[in-house]
């Protein structure tokens, strides 16, 4: 029986003595504490911990699709900023055969050639339907109103009610998929490339409209008499969305693609793309807007007639003879051919930051103070580049031998400077050899953040990243890392890493979204708003 009691005893006693150790471990984890680096020097206990950052121009960007894993997204337009200058951007593409080759038939004519380039578009509402030419809104046959979907036009910067001009021109410069030099390379094209043009395709002014929703063919040859209008087609996208439609050079087309018709240059698509190397879209102008378009649904057709042997219905005029029923006559009949835009596409940045609020800090950047203000914009624009720790404040740091928990690194929009539309993402990375940090790979962007975070009054606010285990590596006094400067760019889509391809950490040189804004930096006046790494440890 005592034997019984004294195991009781003992069982009780470890227990409790597993109960108190237990008791005592959450009490030394629960000695939290945080700390925050807001401004090149900050006190922690007996420690100073430095932040600088500081503007750097990104002089071109990779702006090819000859990467199957990172297509880009295209620019067109011009725009003048008074944050972040000029930037105009244009746009080069070859074209492709059409599926069923080319043939254009006896006697073709044509009647207009049409470059068609689709907005990013949102149908929003209905409108009422009105004339392309007067104006005038119109009714059926019965004088009700005809209503047509409305359409809000998505992916446009800056001012859309500003024209500027845009001229198409034959491409002389031939676009290559492999590199020329190693064919066992795809050809890279960078935004700063200069392109051979050579005959004028269009020239006019132009500005984004969202009802540009249908197009209108005339024509014209059907009764073999160009001074009259014999039919109208009414030409409108499936989906009846809106797009940008440039009316081409007919002679050109005539005299290159109809009157060439049976020349080997049309055989293959690999001798048509040597023929005729592609387009040269150029923006020109002092102001105006940019425009984010998808080049995989653009394309340029060519409508014309031909002539065939018919026989015509019983209530037929094919010929427009004014005798209906014929057999055998002679007609023009009504044709159009389609070249998509495809094989290798590519763009240019032209920028030029004179009188603007950045070319200061943009050509002279402080790298050893920082600076009050940080701009970030995308298409071959700026980054800003920020280095955390000096050498004394990381020496200090790691002696503490803290367990970090979270390290969250917030810049705050400066409302005062910031003009237009904020990017809705921005990106940071690892700046020393161009790779994104551990904890993109780790937990993922909706942990890593970089989104685009708004105040109570449902404006934009700041950005945060969660940086927790870049900064435990550096701050590990048993293994540290050496602290790597950290660059922050726009958010792109080709900034998804896709670790199951070699190479997929490093980040990829593609920046297509002309969007910017201004950041409080380390020197900011307001000091609530200059970037702040916010650090919650353990003891």
């Amino acid at each position: 029986m005592i034997n019984n009691n004294l195991g009781i005893l003992k069982y009780v006693g470890l227990v409790l003595l597993l109960f108190f150790t237990v008791t005592a471990c959450e009490k030394d984890i629960e000695n939290i504490g945080v700390d925050l680096v807001d401004n090149g020097v900050f006190d922690v206990g007996d420690s100073l911990i430095d932040i600088t950052s500081y503007n750097i121009n990104i002089d071109s960007s990779r702006v090819d699709n000859n990467n199957i894993n990172s297509l880009p997204g295209y620019l067109m337009g011009v725009n003048q900023n008074s944050n972040f200058g000029y930037l105009k951007s244009s746009v080069i593409s070859q074209l492709r055969l059409p599926a069923f080759g080319v043939y254009f038939g006896d006697n073709a004519i044509i009647d207009l050639v049409v470059l068609d380039i689709p907005y990013y578009a949102t149908k929003d509402t209905i409108q009422y339907a009105t004339d392309p030419i007067t104006g005038e809104e119109l009714e059926d046959e019965d004088g009700n109103p005809i209503f047509t979907p409305s359409y809000s036009l998505d992916s446009i910067y800056g001012n859309t009610d500003i024209e500027f001009e845009i001229k198409i021109s034959e491409l002389e410069t031939f676009l290559n998929v492999l590199d020329p030099e190693n064919p066992t390379k795809n050809k890279t094209y960078f935004s700063d490339k200069e392109y051979q043009v050579s005959n004028e395709l269009f020239l006019g002014n132009f500005k984004p409209n969202r009802n540009d929703t249908v197009l209108y063919v005339e024509r014209r040859f059907l009764d073999w008499d160009s001074s009259t209008v014999n039919d109208v087609d009414t030409v409108k996208a499936e989906n009846a969305s809106p797009s940008m439609k440039f009316f081409l050079n007919k002679e050109f087309f005539k005299t290159r693609f109809v009157d060439n018709q049976d020349s080997p240059f049309f055989d293959s698509n690999d001798r048509f793309i040597h023929y005729f190397k592609g387009m040269f879209i150029e923006s020109n102008g002092f102001d105006g807007s940019l425009i984010n378009f998808p080049t995989a649904a653009s394309k340029m057709t060519i409508y014309y007639t031909n002539e065939e042997i018919k026989t015509e219905g019983e209530d037929e005029d094919l010929n427009y003879n004014g005798i209906k029923g014929e057999e055998d006559v002679l007609v023009r009949l009504k044709r159009e051919m389609s070249f998509n835009f495809g094989g290798v596409r590519t763009g240019q940045y032209t920028r030029n930051y004179s009188g603007s609020a950045i070319e200061r800090t943009i050509l002279n950047p402080d790298k050893i103070n920082g600076e009050a203000k940080l701009y970030v914009q995308g298409a071959a624009g700026s980054e800003s580049i920020i280095k955390l720790f000096s050498l004394e404040s990381l020496h200090e740091l790691r002696n503490k031998d803290w367990l970090i928990n979270e390290a969250n690194l917030t810049l705050y929009i400066d409302k005062n400077s910031q003009i237009g539309e904020v990017p809705q993402q921005l990106f940071l990375y690892n700046y020393d050899n161009r790779t994104i940090l551990s904890d993109l790979e780790r937990t993922g962007f909706e942990v890593y953040g970089g989104k685009l975070e708004y105040d109570d009054d449902g404006n934009p606010k700041s950005y945060k990243f969660r940086i927790t285990y870049f900064i435990s590596s550096i701050l590990d006094a048993n293994d540290p890392e050496e602290p790597a400067t950290l660059a922050l760019k726009t958010y792109n889509g080709t900034d998804m890493p896709n670790f199951n391809l070699f190479g997929g950490s490093i980040v990829k040189n593609y920046s297509w979204i002309p969007k910017g804004v201004v950041l409080h930096g380390n020197l900011s006046n307001d000091r609530d708003k200059r970037l702040k790494l916010e650090i919650f440890y353990s003891k």
